[in-house]
């Protein structure tokens, strides 16, 4: 969090820069000050996404729900503004004579505005990273798996910081780490589940998984 803070507060000050020079400085600066303002509020714009509140889960009206990549679609969108910047700050180095950071520029900007646009349309066009229903759970892309609830014997969760939690579903019988050790932990045999990209409250993710997988069992 502290990383996200600094981030913030750097990235604002740059763009207070970029402000000043708009209003007090040379015009012919003009070009400067709307490239630090956009290159720099999109730096503060990720600091911004890592802090935002994680948001409520609840079942839509198909029953399902469906976890996205929101916090990289947040960051995708500041480096698209990042792009931007680099596409305005390189005419601007041209006219300065430096022909080497305008380059530099023109790279950044096809770099950050071509690539974050390209990811940025693969979220919101595909499949999200998992489905959860009353049928079982799925996960998708190259290492997408499916579950039935009927095939899950245990779910254990756990959450290291502050969103950054999983859900581990057994599909075979734990068993020991050590067998030699009585207190020794027990390794689950099935799938785990991320939710640390999604903002959504790990919470309620936890609730909607065992009250499908309750039903299912009817308890």
């Amino acid at each position: 969090m502290v990383k996200s803070v600094l981030v913030t507060l750097i990235g604002l000050a740059f763009v207070a820069l970029g402000v000043f020079l708009i209003v007090r400085g040379d015009p012919a600066d003009g070009a400067l000050a709307w490239g630090l303002i956009a290159f720099f509020g999109a730096c503060a714009t990720v600091g911004l996404v890592q802090l935002l509140p994680v948001r409520r889960a609840k079942l839509n009206r198909q029953g399902s729900l469906e976890l996205r990549p929101l916090r990289s679609a947040g960051t995708l969108l500041a480096g698209l503004a990042m792009g931007l910047g680099c596409f305005m700050l390189a005419p601007y180095a041209a006219a300065q004579g430096d022909r080497l950071m305008s380059y530099i520029a023109y790279l950044g900007a096809a770099f950050f505005g071509g690539g974050s646009l390209l990811a940025l349309g693969l979220i919101m066009l595909g499949p999200p990273l998992a489905r959860i229903d009353a049928s079982g759970v799925e996960t998708f892309g190259k290492l997408g798996w499916k579950l039935a609830w009927r095939d899950i014997i245990a779910i254990r969760t756990g959450k290291a910081g502050r969103d950054q939690g999983f859900i581990e579903f057994a599909t075979g019988e734990p068993t020991p780490i050590d067998d030699e050790d009585e207190d020794a932990d027990y390794q689950f045999h099935g799938r785990i589940l991320s939710v640390s990209d999604t903002q959504v409250a790990f919470e309620d993710v936890c609730a909607i998984v065992d009250e499908l997988w309750r039903r299912h069992r009817g308890d």
